[in-house]
């Protein structure tokens, strides 16, 4: 069975380090990346099943890099991570394509789950 791969965008090492870790860990494949144009520059090259980004990204917002991975791959699944989501920034999130908006701090649990519970629905929906 194919390993699920996992795009992780964000420009704080520790976060990024640590996502991957605690996925790679779960069995899946992932890809990091520090900028938004590094990311959709991931996005572009191979197809990920999940894309984590952050909101707040130094070249770019999430919103913009959720936009542009969605329209370069419809099935990539876009979880948008923030620790500064306003009611109205998470329903745009949502409006543009977002799987889920989660709120920082979260424990490693929560991304394992929202993760698992998107594969689960692609495999239906499949």
């Amino acid at each position: 069975m194919r390993k699920a791969e996992v795009l992780i965008i964000d420009d704080e090492p520790s976060i990024a380090e640590a996502l991957v870790l605690i996925l790679n860990d779960q069995g899946y494949e992932t890809v990091s990346a520090k900028t938004g144009r590094d990311g959709i520059a991931e996005a572009a090259r191979r197809n990920f099943d999940v894309t984590v980004t952050d909101l707040r990204l130094p070249d770019m917002s999430g919103l913009d890099v959720l936009n542009a991975i969605r329209r370069g791959d419809e099935a990539n699944r876009v979880i948008v991570m923030t620790a500064h989501g306003t009611p109205e920034m998470i329903s745009e999130l949502k409006e543009h394509g977002a799987v889920e908006v989660l709120k920082k701090p979260f424990l490693p649990s929560d991304i394992i789950d929202l993760i698992e519970n998107i594969l689960k629905e692609r495999s239906v929906m499949a």
